[in-house]
């Protein structure tokens, strides 16, 4: 399937691809595993710009190196990344683009305590790279 331009564009199977993806990323969000994250996020030849990012309300992270960096901080304590499933979806942005969107609540806290569970409209993007999919940016908005 090709847009009006000729373009190939974002397919059935791109699109369970990225619902992998994402999914798999939650798996290694509630293991708590740095390698498996690193994984799920776009790396670039050298050279390239970095398309790695995480913007929240509280916090930027620019590069793959800094959003690494920040969720080792955050496994260190209590830390769930549990999104509705159901809820997921996934919108093409363009051939190599899409959109990523997962109500989910996160739970965070210190180590050994239970911690606080808070409801977040996590948006991310996804880019097509040499290895396949992998997610470019991270923009957890908070519910209300």
């Amino acid at each position: 399937m090709s847009d009006q331009h000729g373009t190939p564009a974002v397919s059935a199977a791109d699109i369970e691809e990225i619902r992998a993806l994402f999914l798999r990323q939650a798996t290694a969000e509630n293991a708590h595993d740095i390698q498996m994250m690193d994984t799920v996020l776009a790396h670039t030849p050298p050279g390239q710009p970095d398309p790695v990012n995480f913007v929240a309300r509280a916090y930027r992270f620019w590069g793959r190196a800094a959003v690494i960096d920040h969720f080792r901080a955050v496994f260190a304590g209590t830390w769930r990344f549990e999104p509705d499933e159901d809820a997921i979806r996934i919108l093409p942005l363009g051939p190599d683009v899409a959109h990523i969107y997962a109500p989910t609540r996160i739970t965070v806290g210190p180590a050994g305590q239970e911690g606080t569970t808070h409801t977040f409209l996590v948006n991310e993007v996804a880019i097509r790279t040499a290895d396949g999919w992998r997610i470019s940016a991270i923009v957890p908005v908070p519910a209300q």
